[in-house]
């Protein structure tokens, strides 16, 4: 059994496809002015490349929400999906919101009845934001993540927690922190027992 460098051939792909579609391209033949047609096969065989990266990239990062859910047996393994595609809209971390919601409401297993607010999101004294749906909380808690928070260079939760629970931030820090830690314990093949017994 032989071991191989699939690192460097898998790399190395993306460059034979390019000088393939260059060497065969007639730059100066009347139906290609300037090598355009080539330029756009080579973006286009990129951005198809990147495509499955991204995609490959959602779908681990999805599988990795699922598991931490189901490990801590929460409602919100069905909205895997849209935490990671409400992040990737707003230019978040995809690990932010689900720890946030660990931290407010034990992972959405303890919120105000209908409210479909894991995050404590405008939840103070007596007053209550409710949301029609966990998708509904997900994408407004993010928006005003990015709005308040992201977009002022309050992008960690050591920057975030002062602002979004100022009595107790440092406990809401650190716990938010490990919830993001244990999300991670669940990519790559990662079971996340060892955090749940």
């Amino acid at each position: 059994m032989a071991k191989r460098n699939l690192f460097a051939q898998v790399n190395i792909l993306p460059l034979i496809l390019i000088f393939l579609v260059t060497a065969t391209s007639k730059p100066n033949s009347p139906d290609n002015k300037s090598g355009l047609d080539s330029e756009r096969t080579v973006k286009t065989a990129e951005a198809r490349l990147i495509d499955a990266q991204i995609k490959k990239s959602r779908e681990e990062r999805i599988e990795a929400l699922e598991k931490f859910f189901t490990k801590l047996k929460s409602p919100l393994k069905a909205n895997a999906a849209t935490f990671v595609d409400v992040a990737d809209k707003y230019n978040l971390d995809y690990r932010l919101l689900p720890a946030i919601s660990c931290m407010e409401s034990t992972c959405g297993k303890f919120l105000i009845e209908g409210s479909y607010n894991p995050f404590g999101w405008g939840i103070y004294g007596k007053n209550a934001i409710y949301f029609k749906s966990y998708d509904e909380a997900i994408d407004t808690v993010a928006k005003g993540i990015r709005d308040n928070y992201t977009s002022k260079g309050l992008n960690t939760p050591e920057k975030i927690a002062p602002v979004y629970t100022p009595p107790n931030y440092v406990n809401w820090r650190n716990g938010v922190n490990y919830f993001i830690s244990r999300i991670d314990a669940c990519k790559s093949g990662g079971t996340g027992v060892s955090f749940l017994g």
